[in-house]
């Protein structure tokens, strides 16, 4: 898993809990005897979800997929990480726990609209703005120690066809020096040195695709 694919999760999963709170704060304060459209039931079931999605990504979900990845977030943003958790904790104890129905529990958490709009939704917000910026530069610095660690392997092969075609060169002086009993040996070489030579053609083309 890439971080990219981190960052994807990351937004998926944490981001919808900013509006379903807010839609679970507006149906708690429907009045209690009213009949309940089938369109609200709908949107508690999603909201309750997405607040629990929500909550196992920053609690668990994340640190997994980042080990996985054998990445660590900076202390700072795993400050806000745990920030995210403690704000977004209250909703889904209410979602999960407790006596009564789901929305009398959303309601009684105290001043619960100012939590949701007042320190969860920037919370949360700022958390992945900066974790999308940290995983993306995280990211392109990985790709660019790829491509830097590739580019050197190449140039290792180079030395290599070098050194091949060198050893050919001399092996055919030696051959041509001790005359007949050389031929075959001259062959061979030769054949080497031509194999070193598209080997090295090859290397150099390859080279020049990752330096452009």
């Amino acid at each position: 898993m890439s971080l990219t694919d981190i960052q994807s999760n990351a937004l998926m999963a944490i981001g919808p809990c900013r509006i379903a709170s807010l839609s679970l704060v507006a149906l708690s304060h429907q009045p209690a005897d009213a009949d309940e459209p089938s369109g609200s039931s709908r949107a508690q079931k999603l909201s309750t979800a997405r607040i629990e999605t929500a909550f196992c990504m920053l609690s668990e979900g994340l640190d997994a997929q980042l080990e996985a990845a054998n990445h660590q977030l900076p202390p700072e943003l795993d400050d806000q990480r745990q920030a995210c958790i403690r704000v977004l904790e209250p909703l889904h104890a209410a979602v999960t726990s407790g006596s009564g129905t789901v929305l009398s529990r959303i309601g009684a958490i105290p001043k619960v609209a100012e939590l949701c709009l007042e320190q969860l939704e920037p919370t949360v917000s700022r958390f992945l703005e900066d974790l999308v910026q940290h995983l993306g530069d995280a990211e392109r610095s990985r790709e660019a120690k790829r491509s830097g660690d590739m580019l050197e392997a190449v140039r290792n092969a180079e030395a290599v066809g070098r050194n091949i075609r060198l050893i050919a060169f001399n092996a055919s002086i030696e051959a041509a020096r001790i005359g007949d009993q050389g031929k075959g040996f001259a062959v061979i070489a030769t054949e080497i040195r031509g194999l070193a030579d598209r080997t090295q053609s090859l290397l150099t083309e390859i080279a020049g695709f990752m330096r452009a």
